[in-house]
């Protein structure tokens, strides 16, 4: 059973401005050491970034918790390079789907909590 959906867009280059201006401490203060390490294998980091970052965004819209923060999960890729989502502090138990694209621009992500 659905229990939420979400979805979210963002400017790559948005992303990208704000690693520029406000460096590690933006990275740091977003994503989650593994984000970071996946995301820096990449010769253009910011289009991995950017995904993480709307794939965040589409999770807090489903899941409808105004309390979660963006290190309580955890986006990497398995072995076959699908997206997949680590809750960090065990603060939700439901099962949640996610779905990242991205072109030169735009990042865009699906969210889909599941009973």
């Amino acid at each position: 059973m659905i229990l939420g959906t979400g979805i979210d867009i963002v400017e790559v280059n948005r992303i990208q401005k704000a690693v520029e201006r406000w460096g590690d401490a933006f990275i740091n203060h977003v994503f989650t050491p593994a984000e970071i390490e996946g995301a820096r294998k990449f010769k253009y980091p910011y289009q991995h970034y950017a995904g993480r970052f709307a794939a965040k965004e589409a999770i807090f819209k489903a899941m409808g918790l105004s309390h979660l923060t963006w290190h309580d999960v955890t986006i990497v890729n398995d072995a076959d390079g699908k997206p997949i989502c680590h809750d960090n502090n065990r603060k939700f138990k439901n099962r949640l789907l996610i779905s990242i694209s991205h072109s030169r621009d735009y990042a865009v992500a699906s969210a889909i909590v599941e009973e």
